[in-house]
Order: C-alpha cells, then sequence, then structure tokens
C-alpha cells in the first residue's frame, strides 16, 4: 500500500531550466540543441515542458491585426524533434505539429484539450483562440509527453546521464499561419527556447539504492509506443486508390539506458 511506503522519495516542485547557448539562431532550417550537462540529477522526463516565446510580425516587422496561429501552430515550426540520452536517440518524431494534432483528435477529451489551450491547442479555432497579442507577442508552454511517446509512457527518474532535445526548424511557416487578409506577408520570429526538466530530491536511503544501481551499471529498460506518421505524396485522379501502410509483424526491441 502507498501509505506504508515510508522509504518513497520526496518530490519537490524543482526544476532545472535550460535554454540553447546564446551562439544558436533559431531561424528557419537551423538546429536547434538544448543539453543537460549536470549529469549528478535525477530528472523526471515524463513532466517536462518546452517553453517557446517569440512574435508574429509583418514584414516590415510591425504587428498583423489578422494573421494568427493554427491549432497547434507552434509545433508546424519545426520539421524534426529527437530526444537523445547519452548521445544515443531514444525518441524521434518527423514533422511533429501534424503527428501531434491526429493523435490529439483521437485522444483528448474536452478537458485534456481546454488545459492545453496554452500550449495553442484549440479545438474550435475562432476568434477567441489566439495566443498571439495585439504586439505581436506570443508564449506557449508545451508538455514533452504530448509530443514523444517516450515522455507519455516512461513515468520514471533517469539517473546521472546526458540528455539533449533537439529541434529542427521548417524551412517555411506557413502551414503554422493563417491570414484573413491577402496579400499581407507575415513571418515568426522565435526569441527564446527553454526546456524545463523536474529534478527529483530523494532521502538517503533511497539515493543509496540509486546509486548502487549506477555503480553497478544496471540498464534500465524503457518501454513506450513511438509515434509514425506516413504522408502520400501525391493523390491519384481515380475512384479508387490502395495505399500500402508499412505494417511489422513483430514489436521493437525495448530501449536500455
Amino acid at each position: 500500500m502507498g501509505i506504508l511506503n515510508v522509504n518513497a522519495g520526496i518530490y519537490f516542485d524543482d526544476a532545472v531550466t535550460i535554454s540553447q547557448d546564446y551562439l544558436s539562431t533559431l531561424n528557419n532550417n537551423d538546429e536547434i540543441r538544448i543539453p543537460i550537462q549536470q549529469q549528478d540529477l535525477y530528472t523526471l522526463p515524463n513532466e517536462s515542458s518546452l517553453y517557446i516565446e517569440g512574435k508574429l510580425l509583418k514584414t516590415d516587422n510591425t504587428p498583423s491585426r489578422t494573421a494568427k496561429f493554427v491549432n497547434n501552430g507552434v509545433m508546424l515550426l519545426f520539421d524534426e524533434i529527437r530526444y537523445e540520452i547519452g548521445g544515443y536517440v531514444i525518441d524521434r518524431i518527423r514533422n511533429p505539429g501534424l503527428t501531434s494534432i491526429i493523435k490529439g483528435y483521437v485522444s483528448f477529451n474536452k478537458n485534456a484539450a481546454q488545459f492545453l489551450q496554452n500550449s495553442g491547442w484549440f479545438l474550435n479555432n475562432n476568434e477567441q483562440s489566439n495566443i498571439v497579442d495585439d504586439n505581436g507577442n506570443f508564449n506557449v508552454v508545451i508538455d514533452l509527453s504530448t509530443i514523444f511517446g517516450f515522455c507519455e509512457d516512461y513515468r520514471k527518474i533517469i539517473l546521472n546521464m546526458r540528455q539533449e532535445l533537439v529541434l529542427i526548424r521548417s524551412n517555411s511557416d506557413t502551414n503554422a499561419i493563417i491570414n484573413s487578409t491577402e496579400n499581407e506577408s507575415v513571418k515568426v520570429v522565435l526569441n527564446k527556447i527553454l526546456w524545463k526538466m523536474p529534478h527529483i530530491s530523494v532521502s538517503d536511503v533511497e539515493r543509496l539504492k540509486l546509486v548502487g544501481y549506477v555503480a553497478r551499471n544496471v540498464e534500465l529498460e524503457a518501454a513506450f509506443r513511438g509515434w509514425e506518421l506516413h504522408e502520400y505524396p501525391l493523390l491519384q485522379e481515380t475512384q479508387r486508390h490502395t495505399w500500402n501502410i508499412k505494417t511489422a509483424t513483430q514489436l521493437e526491441k525495448l530501449e536500455k539506458f
């Protein structure tokens, strides 16, 4: 019973907040790397999140009164996001905006969708569903559990390992924006990307157990569901079409780290 587990570690609402190096740029086609350099931490990726801040402007750097993001539009600013632990890719998602939209429509209930409005998720994309203020500023907080299957399913801590989040900006922001004014060009300028990672403080008894795992070099298994997006490049102009989707008869092996 949980009430008898007196040796359980204590979770503090503390977090390590990591931002990209100041030399990095956040423009189209750029690769953005956000590492956690400290390896003496017990982190909880299941509750980690991305904080993204920027501006939606016209080409003359003035705010647009008619342009706004589509549903989950901030995620459509990226072509690929991957999660690396110890130098190995644990989880990767291509076209994260479209992939998370499809998964969200079939898995989020009304309450979950309302909870995610701060990340730019709106079931009813109306005039009120706008994350941009009058000056063109926007900021969102996106849970990694809505992006990666690893962060959604693996709800345990990571012990003393280097972690890195890699984001690749798309070559165009057209798919992320909708504008009711014709012939008005707009652009997205990202100012800041932060990765907020909770870390766990445990009692001395629990710490000795965890240090023992590290000292014995025990491999930890991580079982999770990966997401794949399959796109058909060009639909033929016929009444009937067969699309063969890749299937597998065996499950992928468990990730170990």
